[in-house]
Formats: structure tokens, C-alpha cells, sequence
């Protein structure tokens, strides 16, 4: 939530890179803001960025995001987290396919996802659907 004195505004998500911090706004068209809003995230430190669901549209990115967050409370057992991260240190890469059968105490699938939102392994969202020869990695941070 933004405020700008009497005035708030709230936003989406905040995304954080390595090109800097964004603060988005997304809406069914392209989001028009107060003209406060820009100028009050660039004084934070922060780009802003109105995002309309019209550019998602076949997006496979948007998809698997959904996808992906149906499982965004779900907690991994500390022991399936630490296998699939040894495994992964060991081998470079797996499926999801291979992540989902080394999953023991937790359930498969959302300990993979779980773990993809809580920024221990990465997938490539945008080239196809998660399946299961999607690639996962190890994000090091």
C-alpha cells in the first residue's frame, strides 16, 4: 500500500531483480494511476510498472504462475527440502518428474512448487507448461 498523505494506493506484487526493485500494478486494461504513485515509488527506490492482463493473454508464464500459487501455503518438510537441494547440488538439474519422486515425508507436488515460490529452485516459466520433464535448478543465493 502506497500513501501519499490522505491518498493510498495499492499496489500488486513487488518484484525484486538483479536490474532493481518494481512495483506492479496489474488490471484487466493497463492501470491508471494517480500521477502521485510513480513519483512516490521512484522516491522509495522502486520502478513502477501498470501491467495489463491483455499481454498475458497465451502466456505460458501467466499459467504457470496460477499454477504455481495454488500451493503458495503449503510448508515443505525440512527433509524433503534438504534432499532435493543435495540432490540438486549433486547433479546440476533435474525434472520435476525427478524432484516429485525424491519428495518422502511431504507431498510431491506441493513441495516442488513450494519450493519454487520460497526461491530454493527456479523452472523456466515461459517456454512451455510445467510438466514433467520441465527443468528445476538450484537458485544460490
Amino acid at each position: 500500500m502506497l500513501r501519499d498523505g490522505n491518498n493510498e494506493y495499492q499496489l500488486d506484487f513487488v518484484v525484486i531483480t538483479d536490474a532493481g526493485s518494481f512495483l506492479i500494478d496489474v488490471g484487466r486494461e493497463e492501470p491508471r494511476t494517480p500521477p502521485w504513485v510513480t513519483s512516490l515509488a521512484e522516491s522509495m527506490g522502486h520502478q513502477y510498472r501498470p501491467v495489463a492482463m491483455a499481454d498475458f493473454e497465451g502466456s505460458f508464464r501467466l499459467r504457470n504462475a496460477k499454477d504455481l500459487l495454488r500451493y503458495g501455503f503449503y510448508r515443505p518438510p525440512l527433509g524433503d527440502r534438504i534432499r532435493l537441494l543435495a540432490a540438486l547440488d549433486d547433479m546440476g538439474s533435474l525434472t520435476v518428474a525427478e524432484c516429485m519422486s525424491a519428495v518422502r515425508e511431504g507431498r510431491p507436488m506441493p513441495t516442488v512448487a513450494a519450493l519454487i515460490l520460497q526461491g530454493f529452485l527456479e523452472i523456466d516459466l515461459d517456454d512451455a507448461l510445467i510438466g514433467p520433464d520441465t527443468q528445476v535448478r538450484r537458485i544460490r543465493s
